[in-house]
């Protein structure tokens, strides 16, 4: 089926392709207008002619496996080193951007017995990471020296990622054709910002757990709660597909289950808290220097726990791979689009994208999610996930 060839079929997989495919188009449509400099609209307007063209074509015309094999391993070894190329040649700090910098002071502190969240960065900010986003910067800095080739190794992570999940080259290089037409994911690694990276992690070991722990019970529910803890621990928007995963399951288990698996839950958590706080010169400190305090409020928190709650109801609808990364990742595009447009209201489109006063990177947490929907739902993978 053509990807732009509506149908009167209104089916979840048509709901999922479509839906799919329009947020993918928004993002990376709203980073052309702010990047695009005095040429935006004419970018604009050629990239919404110019991805539904060759997506068409892609669809259109079928080459022998070993074609798109060859193009599929090309494209992922070049793309690596050419990302490896842009880290080292790229200066960080003559970026108006400081996710890496945020990242790295943390890095510094910790290995230095510091407290991690009152040092500025290269742009005058204090880190608001989460600890173990810290920690997943950690290999990259001490043994290359910076933590921008975070992203190269992300994305072998998630070209092995897609690798697992769809079952012929077809898939797996349209997946990556959509990930390099993605002006979002490309800015991502020019400026060496770890959003998109960060969830192609979570969305591993929401294939992982899927795969592992939902379908053959292959991992015990301790494990599954310790890595649960971490990776709530790098971004706290992780919760949505982590609640979104297992709540069901958690809901499922006998009182002796429930209590294992919160126990461990919390004891992870407190550990990791307790590691990255302990070294607070004061109480007063912690309070006013802490990832959330820095961080501040995006929108109302009435809104924040709607968003909780609609994933807790979400859990319950579950019944295959794709139903979680669609729903996690829809779900992670409106906590981000709804206080857009309410920025967007209330400062224009001034002050909001060409003065930068709402950070579009923010959208990049549902891209990995919203790229793996859009290909299962075009291709009807054979993946056996019911």
């Amino acid at each position: 089926m053509d990807i732009l060839q509506f149908s009167s079929n209104t089916s979840l997989d048509t709901i999922k392709k479509y839906s799919s495919f329009l947020i993918y188009l928004i993002i990376n449509s709203l980073f052309i207008m702010k990047y695009g400099e005095n040429y935006n609209m004419l970018i604009l307007t050629v990239y919404l002619l110019a991805v539904p063209g060759v997506s068409f074509f892609y669809l259109k015309f079928n080459f022998k496996e070993v074609f798109y094999k060859i193009l599929f391993w090309f494209g992922v070894v070049l793309f690596f080193f050419l990302s490896v190329y842009l880290n080292y040649k790229i200066d960080g700090n003559s970026l108006n951007v400081d996710r890496w910098s945020a990242m790295e002071i943390g890095i510094k502190a910790i290995l230095n017995g510091q407290y991690p969240y009152n040092i500025p960065d290269h742009m005058g900010r204090e880190s608001s990471n989460l600890p173990m986003l810290i920690v997943l910067g950690m290999p990259f800095y001490l043994l290359f020296g910076s933590v921008g080739y975070l992203q190269s190794f992300c994305f072998l992570l998630f070209s092995y990622l897609i690798f697992k999940i769809f079952t012929d080259y077809k898939q797996r290089l349209a997946v990556l054709i959509l990930l390099f037409l993605s002006p979002s994911y490309l800015w991502e690694v020019y400026v060496k910002s770890d959003l998109f990276s960060n969830f192609i992690i979570v969305a591993g070991f929401t294939f992982l757990i899927w795969n592992k722990f939902l379908m053959k019970n292959n991992m015990k529910l301790e494990l599954v709660s310790f890595l649960s803890a971490l990776f709530l621990m790098t971004r706290l928007s992780s919760a949505i597909p982590l609640i979104i995963l297992l709540f069901k399951k958690f809901y499922d288990f006998s009182i002796l289950e429930k209590l294992r698996f919160t126990l461990v839950f919390i004891i992870t958590v407190a550990a990791v808290a307790y590691f990255f706080f302990h070294n607070a010169p004061g109480f007063d400190v912690f309070i006013k220097h802490n990832p959330l305090m820095i961080q501040g409020a995006k929108q109302p928190l009435l809104l924040s726990l709607l968003y909780i709650v609609a994933a807790f109801v979400l859990s319950f609808k579950i019944q295959s791979f794709s139903d979680i990364t669609f729903r996690a990742g829809t779900l992670l595009f409106i906590c981000v689009f709804v206080p857009f447009i309410m920025y967007f209201a209330k400062y224009g489109y001034t002050d909001m994208i060409t003065n930068s006063f709402f950070d579009l990177s923010f959208f990049n947490m549902c891209m990995p999610f919203v790229i793996i929907t859009l290909v299962l739902g075009i291709f009807k993978n054979k993946f056996k996930e019911n």
